[in-house]
């Protein structure tokens, strides 16, 4: 394959680097330039003669074209980034977005997407064309940079401009102070009506993907850093059509961009939700649109980055009731998944333990998680701490299986003999009272339990060596051990055969007993 040409304005730009060495007659050649000559500038005159190549009336399309893409093939580095901004290029730039011709449009939003990515081309943006004279923008008139990149993403149908647009607007808010720009100037409305317009259908070619990605991009900044960066978003049906183009996206990605764009187009999504999510509007719009059950979809993505974004985009809708009924029924065993997986990251299993917690504020989670990893005792004690005890409770009762029952009183046998519980969740949903009980294993599940001690007695056959140790740490206390003597008083509870020597010793004081 033969090797790519530079583009013409660059070529000539290179060669006319060399013209001062090469031509000791060149200021009287320069003398004799038309206004379309520029490849025999140079040094600091080199932008200032393409600007005024830029601002000249009637210029032809193809010689605006030659000089945007001379700025922008010189705006590789800093140092020319400056001297173009300090040239006025962001005005010229500006005015040329409404230009007829639409490769002009293109590369005058290249140029605005290479200057924004100092702070002082994005400090010009709100003053855009405002500037200029009258004479030369009097029929499209003068104003700020981003409002122009909205309209032109929203009327022109080239796809190539609506790709250059949704660059610049990107490059933008890479920083702060672009994205209270982009909210300010009302740009995030016509990104809205945009997305809105053409989602939840996937695009149709490489440009619109790309330019899905960077508005994608562009919006999850603006959300996450700037002031009000929501206020737009939300009443507009955004989220619900965000919602639906994950629902559609097939397994193997976006079609028409490389697997990585694919991948990061749905992070990015999820990251919009996410952060949209810490807003109770925009958890209830989620919500609305099934998000859950979309979301969900997105545990078991082979890329880590994908996976968190989907974590935390859950972890916030469970602040919602409604919300923790959807991970309730759509979220458990993945979840669950990701807890024990050795191949994640540190940061996506403690988040997923944190959405459990959450979760778990709505009892029916509680019960649920507790019995899906019953066997995980180490689990049951990170999430929950000594609060475990209520969750797995139930599931000593004759109602069910025997095989759960005796599981369940040997997770109850390490909690109750346990020193030095763990902390589990800080935040106490139900509440506690005493909260020192949390210290007393015992004392917890006496209180909180009900019915341990019963279901523990009825499991003195099936379960001997447990259900007697666990029997031994409640009647350490003189509240359970007086309880056990009522019942066994009035029969409420009947010791097996077998067993009622030890039921019976378990009412003597084991200080009294140590005396002895």
């Amino acid at each position: 394959m033969a090797a790519a040409g530079a583009l013409p304005a660059y070529k000539r730009h290179i060669i006319s680097e060399f013209l001062k060495d090469r031509s000791p007659y060149l200021e009287d050649i320069t003398g004799h330039l038309k206004a379309a000559d520029v490849s025999t500038a140079f040094g600091d005159r080199l932008f200032p003669r393409l600007v005024e190549q830029l601002k000249s009336p009637g210029m032809a399309p193809e010689k605006l074209v030659e000089a945007l893409r001379t700025i922008c093939d010189l705006c590789s580095h800093q140092e020319n980034k400056c001297q173009a901004i300090s040239s006025d290029v962001i005005a010229a730039a500006t005015h040329l977005l409404m230009h007829e011709n639409v490769p002009v449009r293109r590369d005058a939003a290249r140029v605005i997407s290479s200057l924004s990515l100092l702070i002082g081309g994005r400090s010009q943006l709100p003053v855009g064309s405002s500037e200029l004279s009258t004479k030369l923008t009097g029929a499209v008139g003068a104003g700020p940079t981003l409002p122009r990149l909205a309209k032109l993403l929203l009327s022109c149908d080239d796809e190539l401009v609506k790709l250059h647009v949704a660059e610049a607007m990107h490059a933008i808010t890479i920083f702060r102070d672009g994205c209270q720009q982009v909210v300010d100037q009302g740009t995030v409305k016509g990104v809205t009506q945009y997305l809105c317009a053409t989602l939840p259908d996937l695009p149709s070619s490489s440009s619109l993907s790309l330019c899905l990605l960077n508005l994608l991009q562009t919006l999850a900044a603006v959300t996450m850093y700037a002031r009000d960066g929501m206020r737009d978003l939300f009443g507009t049906g955004l989220l619900a059509k965000i919602v639906g183009f994950l629902g559609r996206v097939p397994k193997t990605g976006l079609p028409h961009v490389t697997p990585e764009k694919s991948t990061d187009t749905i992070r990015q999504a999820l990251r919009l939700l996410w952060h949209c999510g810490n807003n109770p509007t925009g958890r209830l719009e989620t919500l609305k649109a099934d998000g859950v059950r979309v979301i969900t979809e997105y545990l078991s993505d082979g890329d880590a980055k994908v996976r968190e974004a989907a974590v935390c985009a859950l972890n916030v809708v469970s602040l919602e009731t409604q919300g923790k009924r959807d991970v309730l029924e759509h979220s458990l065993q993945e979840v669950s998944r990701i807890i024990h997986s050795d191949a994640e990251t540190t940061y996506l299993q403690e988040t997923c333990v944190q959405l459990c917690r959450c979760a778990s504020e709505l009892p029916a989670f509680r019960f649920a998680f507790a019995r899906h990893v019953l066997k995980s005792v180490w689990l049951l004690e990170k999430v929950y701490g000594t609060a475990a005890l209520a969750a797995i409770s139930p599931l000593l009762g004759t109602q069910e299986d025997l095989e759960t029952r005796v599981q369940a009183c040997a997770v109850a046998m390490h909690f109750l003999q346990s020193q030095t519980p763990g902390l589990g969740d800080d935040i106490r949903v139900p509440p506690l009272c005493p909260l020192s009980h949390i210290d007393e294993p015992p004392s917890f599940a006496f209180e909180e339990c009900v019915d341990i001690i019963h279901n523990l007695v009825d499991l003195l056959i099936a379960a001997e060596k447990p259900a007697q140790e666990c029997l031994k740490a409640l009647t350490s206390h003189t509240k359970p051990r007086e309880e056990l003597a009522k019942l066994l008083r009035t029969r409420l509870v009947i010791p097996p055969s077998g067993h009622e020597a030890f039921v019976n010793s378990l009412l003597q004081n084991p200080e009294e007993a140590s005396g002895a």
